[in-house]
């Protein structure tokens, strides 16, 4: 490796300088006061509501019609439970399908004329004033984060001062067979229809499922000055449980006496949650707009909660989508969670993979049981989804997805270090989903290993597949690193090496990278199924010089074929262009899809609701501050010009290290890297860098290089340090808020600021 000059100049001021270095300067009530969301009007649509939820239960409010205000109720695990009928890929819509619950409606004496609401993330509470021809209507409402409750509480002024509620259930009926899909049942049985009655002083609403489980929603409703309105919602998936029970219970541990207490308990817990990790940028929209994601995030799931299907909790009966999708959804969903360092809430997933390995096995061939698993394109919770070659006539023949997903299940074990986890889970998932591709593989008259026709998500099908190959080519590099660090001896191992030196290449033509063997991209297509090996997997990266041009021309022609990109398209073109260094790219990409696609509750559209596309959002704008891959943490990588100031604190990389850093002026100023369990930690920055300290010694064992105008250092720590890369010797300044220059006076919301 050629060392540049300075690095002699680091050794000379390399020390503990731990006393120049000042804590973060965070006041967190007032930032995050300007990422609340707020309303001047109130409208009929679903993608203008307050989201609640606590990662179970939820609520979103907006108009039901004009004299009367919908708090849908959702619960993300309600979902059908009958007996699996076919290998369909959208049976799991029938048989598994998420069912709606209902809406509690608070209607106006008078006509709606307006209204002025927020939603605080920081507190994770909705306030505001409904505003009609007869008075007006305060409210609050909250989704407590320790409780199943939904707490509402409501006056009235002039004459509204008497409120009416009602509940208003639905059928427990799959979306789907309201829609003229293909796959629809021809014959639907329908669930028991719902009952309405009085248990314990609670109102109850049971809705029985086929199988003798069911749900059941209890409410109570306290009149005093103030209207308080309690909800709840009780799930027995299989029968055994008591679901009205669970739902009255938990309306009586909601202490009423002391509601001061309850929600103070309920916001410290947003606000712990919150200051995980920080980020500040100077545009006040895309800052607003990651913070609010984050917050989706935990209000769609924490640990012990279901994962996160297409709605979260937020149901609507209109959606085509009541189900899990496994060929990018379910993908981009969990993409941002290790960068903001909330591993904790990429659980629920690992934890529906862990519980539903049985039936990841049962979904490949009875013959490759033994050592295979794999997922199709959709499940419920239960993940039975098959995938088998017959399927191909229709289109469902999809290779990859567990791989996909096992990617980020990888991921938790290079951002936390946690080989227990690794050894007892990821390792031996993702072998069995790699064999399951190594199964189809067939070897050709030279001995080259090609897979069968399988299905490009969203295009076409094609023999050797860049969506299959790259899984697989990721796969087993991966299994073959793993099998290194880990000294696990895996007798694989040279079979995987074998297969690596004779696998097709990736298919490739003038145009750059094909959907497969003789397919060519030629028609517009809003998934990145064909670039797979160059995000996520970068497989084929930037850092390659020999394949930056195949990059790129890939990417400008994938862009270059308008009519069918969505805003997923734009989010895979935002982080491939970040990963380029291309930050003004990203940047442009990321306020288009902001100003075609995000709805003003931030929620996203494709015929119903799919929350994936924002999340994938706030992942494209980690791209552009903090980038860990290739055994490399690239700090400041894709800053966009007009980004002058940008600061952000322990955001997550490989390695298990926390990384915070400061902007000022278009200059990276210093970096900081907390060491959660030691080992090598290597940075590429632009700053130069010409002091490293540390708070475990004086004299940091170290190396520095410059590669394309850029530092790389190398450091070695110890579990427990802390280190800081500075360009000068004065001190240094905290982590703090940075002004916004860009959308200063943006608030996400339904409001005339938008």
């Amino acid at each position: 490796m050629k060392y540049s000059s300075t690095f002699l100049l680091l050794l000379l001021f390399a020390g503990n300088v731990n006393a120049q270095v000042k804590k973060s300067t965070v006041d967190w009530p007032s930032f995050m006061g300007r990422q609340t969301l707020k309303w001047d009007s109130i409208s009929t649509d679903y993608y203008t509501g307050i989201i609640l939820g606590n990662g179970l239960l939820g609520t979103n409010i907006y108009k039901e019609n004009d004299h009367a205000v919908r708090f849908d109720i959702g619960r993300s695990d309600v979902t059908d439970q009958r007996e699996h009928s076919s290998e369909l890929m959208t049976e799991p819509l029938i048989s598994r399908a998420r069912l709606p619950i209902g809406k509690l409606l608070l209607k106006t004496s008078g006509t709606i004329t307006g209204a002025k609401m927020e939603l605080s993330i920081y507190n994770g509470k909705a306030s505001g004033v409904v505003y009609t021809t007869k008075g007006s209507i305060e409210f609050e409402a909250y989704v407590h984060a320790n409780k199943n409750i939904i707490y509402i509480s409501a006056k009235g002024n002039k004459q509204e001062l008497v409120l009416g509620w009602e509940f208003v259930p639905e059928k427990s009926r799959t979306p789907r067979m309201a829609q003229n899909n293909a796959g629809n049942p021809s014959e639907y049985i329908e669930n028991p229809p719902f009952k309405v009655s009085k248990e314990q002083g609670f109102s109850v609403c049971s809705q029985p499922l086929l199988n003798n489980g069911g749900y059941a929603t209890v409410w109570s409703i306290k009149k005093a000055l103030r209207t308080e309105v309690m909800v709840s919602v009780g799930y027995d998936a299989k029968g055994n449980q008591d679901e009205v029970k669970e739902a009255t219970n938990a309306l009586k541990s909601f202490n009423t006496a002391k509601l001061s207490a309850e929600f103070a308990a309920h916001a410290n817990w947003w606000h712990q949650f919150y200051q995980q990790s920080f980020v500040s940028l100077p545009d006040q929209r895309m800052e607003s707009f990651y913070w609010i994601q984050l917050y989706k995030l935990a209000s769609a799931t924490r640990t012990g909660k279901p994962m996160i299907d297409l709605m979260g909790p937020w149901f609507t009966s209109k959606t085509p989508w009541p189900a899990v999708w496994w060929n990018l959804n379910t993908q981009l969903t969990y993409s941002p969670v290790f960068t903001s360092n909330h591993l904790e809430l990429a659980k629920p997933l690992f934890q529906a993979l862990n519980q539903n390995t049985p039936n990841l096995i049962n979904n490949v061939p009875a013959e490759w049981r033994k050592d295979a698993a794999a997922i199709g394109r959709i499940s419920g919770y239960d993940l039975v989804a098959p995938v088998a070659e017959a399927m191909q006539e229709n289109g469902q023949f999809e290779l990859g997805n567990l791989t996909w997903t096992l990617f980020y299940y990888h991921q938790y074990y290079t951002y936390s270090g946690d080989s227990q986890e690794l050894k007892a889970f990821i390792y031996p998932l993702l072998k069995r989903s790699v064999n399951h591709l190594i199964y189809h593989l067939k070897k050709d008259d030279k001995g080259i290993y090609h897979l069968p026709v399988s299905f490009s998500p969203e295009y076409k099908s094609a023999a050797d597949a860049n969506y299959a190959l790259s899984s697989l080519n990721w796969g087993l590099q991966t299994l073959i690193q793993l099998d290194a660090d880990e000294n696990l001896n895996d007798p694989d191992k040279s079979k995987w090496e074998e297969i690596l030196q004779n696998i097709v290449p990736y298919p490739v033509d003038d145009t750059g990278l094909m959907i497969g063997k003789d397919v060519s991209l030629t028609s517009s297509h809003r998934h990145y199924s064909h670039m797979l090996m160059v995000y996520p997997y970068r497989v084929l990266n930037w850092d390659q010089s020999e394949n930056r041009e195949l990059i790129e021309k890939s990417m400008n022609h994938w862009l270059s074929l308008k009519g069918a990109l969505q805003g997923y398209t734009f989010t895979g073109a935002a982080a491939i262009n970040a990963m380029m260094g291309r930050g003004d790219q990203s940047y442009d990409l990321l306020n288009q899809l902001f100003d075609k696609y995000i709805q003003p509750n931030t929620l996203y559209r494709e015929s119903g609701s799919v929350i994936e596309t924002p999340l994938a959002a706030a992942t494209s704008i980690q791209e552009m501050l903090l980038q860990s891959w290739g055994g490399k943490i690239r700090v400041f990588p894709a800053i966009p010009s007009k980004w002058q100031d940008v600061s952000f604190d322990k955001l997550r990389a490989e390695g298990a290290f926390l990384v915070s850093a400061k902007r000022i002026q278009g200059k990276t100023v210093f970096i900081k890297i907390f060491s959660t369990k030691g080992g090598k930690c290597k940075i590429e920055t632009d700053m130069q860098v010409s002091r490293v300290s540390s708070d475990k010694t004086d004299s940091p064992a170290l190396m520095m290089s410059e590669v394309e105008g850029k530092t790389n250092v190398v450091i070695n720590t110890v579990a427990g340090e802390t280190m800081w890369l500075s360009g000068t010797e004065t001190s240094l300044d905290g982590i703090g808020p940075v002004k916004p220059t860009l959308f200063e006076q943006w608030s996400w919301g339904l409001n005339k600021k938008r």
